[in-house]
């Protein structure tokens, strides 16, 4: 019983959270008492925990199921009647013995932490290369199944996100706040340096429009880490679509920071140059007041589905599907109110890497647009 429980011991901390979260003594000792027995050392070399899904996972509570999947029981039920019928299949064998249940486990595990795939691997008593696969199958459900819980506002709803946003900060006609953030990489994809960024380390850009609910509105991501966010904006869908006239009713905009150019449909602060006047100095307070639930946005992706903080993987479209998983169970967490306040942050580290200012001009319309917002400041 005593190698037992050094087994155990050696499993369960190696997928605890993260070393500064609190961490229960009480509810390890817990895991000994009723999960030891669930060990199996049959073979001389690598012996694996089994049944803990069959197990240990209906003894746990709301706190400790959503404390360890970072969503609640019945958010996870949601999602499983929605994409379970993707994770089965009526050949058999191999991975088709997982049931979807276990899969969706195996997948929130992975998001929720920065483990490895062995040990999630041992965790869940299956193969590293199975992990893999597995993976690889829920990320696929999510993309195709769930894709639409990110969706750009319609007229009626900018409508009402403008109503919001003029509550909170006082300018009108705001439908939403545009930033880009780094998913961090393990190594560069292809050995291609362009994944660097200006801090040197490889990522991948994750462009992000947020509502006055922090809903993610609209997400764009697949550029390398040294590419300019105004670079990617112009590549963008939503570059094109309001270029073209179609996204926005009339007067609204979204808001940015000073790294993306000015336009009638996107304004942007005031630079300061040392020579800002009274109300230029106050709007540029306002807008960046309101520019905070972007960044409260991103803090909350990535604080609660930690996998985003750094992908190991170094296949492109699996690293983007990763992505927009995680950007998929950010909004479902949103639309469920499930305990968002307890993510909630503004990591002073999340700012873009590269600091670059725009390499754009400003268009004559945005710059009268926003002359306007400075001149009915209330």
């Amino acid at each position: 019983m005593a190698e037992n429980k050094m087994l155990c011991l050696y499993v369960f901390e190696s997928l605890l959270d993260d070393r500064e979260d609190d961490f229960s003594y009480e509810y390890m000792n817990f895991l000994f008492q009723t999960g030891a027995f669930i060990l199996q050392n049959t073979k001389s070399v690598s012996p694996r925990i089994t049944g803990y899904v069959e197990n240990i996972i209906p003894l746990f509570s709301t706190d400790n199921f959503r404390y360890h999947y970072r969503i609640s029981k019945e958010m996870f039920e949601e999602i499983l009647t929605k994409i379970g019928a993707c994770l089965t299949s009526k050949h058999g064998g191999g991975i088709e013995g997982i049931p979807p249940s276990k899969q969706l486990l195996i997948f929130m595990c992975y998001m929720s932490n920065k483990v490895t795939m062995r040990e999630i691997g041992h965790y869940f008593g299956i193969g590293q290369s199975t992990v893999h696969v597995v993976l690889k199958r829920v990320n696929g459900a999510f993309n195709e199944n769930l894709s639409k819980i990110i969706q750009w506002p319609n007229f009626l709803e900018q409508h009402s996100i403008a109503q919001d946003f003029q509550l909170l900060c006082g300018l009108p006609d705001i439908i939403g706040a545009l930033d880009g953030t780094h998913i961090r990489l393990s190594s560069c994809i292809g050995g291609d340096n362009d994944y660097f960024n200006r801090k040197h380390y490889p990522s991948i850009q994750l462009q992000v429009v947020v509502d006055s609910d922090l809903m993610l509105r609209d997400i764009y991501t697949g550029w390398p880490g040294s590419t300019h966010d105004a670079r990617v904006l112009r590549n963008s869908s939503l570059f094109n679509n309001a270029t073209a006239g179609q996204y926005f009713d009339v007067n609204k905009y979204i808001i940015a920071d000073s790294a993306y150019p000015l336009k009638a449909w996107l304004i942007t602060p005031f630079k300061d140059n040392g020579r800002l006047n009274i109300n230029q100095r106050r709007f540029n307070r306002v807008l960046s007041s309101a520019h905070q639930v972007v960044e409260r946005a991103i803090g909350h992706l990535k604080q609660r589905f930690r996998r985003l903080q750094e992908i190991t993987v170094h296949d492109l479209e699996e690293i983007i599907k990763t992505i927009v998983s995680g950007c998929i169970l950010h909004n479902l967490c949103i639309l469920h109110h499930d305990g968002v306040e307890d993510f909630l942050t503004i990591d002073p580290n999340n700012g873009n890497p590269n600091n670059y200012p725009n390499v754009y001009p400003d268009g004559r319309d945005g710059i009268q647009r926003r002359q306007q917002l400075v001149q009915g400041l209330p």
